[in-house]
């Protein structure tokens, strides 16, 4: 593969894949230059621009892969799942081989910061990790049907897109208690390794 192209459907996703990348990627991969991160404006918005993005990839010269994040939100996160791989398999042209994984984040963003505590107190230095790592909820923060407004409950109200970049640098790669978070790193190292 001579290109990755991660489609995300919001300017906050891109702003944490931004810082959290580089700490993943193998030497031979940078940012701006043959890996991209491309936001889009809504999961409507993203969903129209994959059949695009493949189709022109399957007409370039060089091998482009592709890996699809997209919020859960109400949606069941296998049919969710099904659908965009029947999408991306649909956008296919001939035979071309066009690398793609789709990741989705269980149920929002904010369960990617829930998994790590101790992020959220070096952004949010009144909070105490101490008091919430051992609460039920915390510990699968996946299965929270509504992150954002926990992380609201124990942080108060906070910029989305200030915040992914001030949380971005603290997330632990290794160490988050996010099952999504695992499972997009996890694609991400098989598709640039």
């Amino acid at each position: 593969m001579d290109r990755l192209e991660i489609l995300v459907e919001e300017p906050s996703v891109a702003e944490v894949l931004q810082v959290i990348l580089p700490k993943v990627l193998p030497d031979r991969w940078a940012l701006g230059e043959n890996c991209f991160v491309r936001h889009h404006e809504g999961k409507q918005d993203l969903l129209q621009s994959i059949p695009r993005k493949i189709r022109a990839a399957c007409k370039k010269d060089i091998i482009t892969g592709f890996i699809v994040l997209l919020d859960q939100d109400n949606n069941d996160c296998r049919i969710l799942k099904a659908c965009l791989v029947q999408l991306c398999e649909d956008a296919k042209v001939g035979s071309k081989e066009v690398p793609y994984k789709v990741r989705i984040v269980c149920h929002e963003l904010e369960a990617w910061y829930l998994g790590d505590m101790d992020a959220i107190e070096r952004v949010f230095p009144r909070f105490h990790a101490a008091n919430y790592r051992g609460k039920k909820k915390f510990r699968q923060p996946d299965e929270c049907v509504n992150p954002k407004q926990e992380l609201k409950k124990i942080v108060g109200d906070y910029p989305q897109i200030a915040t992914a970049r001030e949380i971005a640098p603290h997330l632990d790669i290794d160490g988050n208690n996010s099952p999504s978070f695992c499972c997009f790193i996890t694609g991400l190292k098989q598709m640039v390794c």
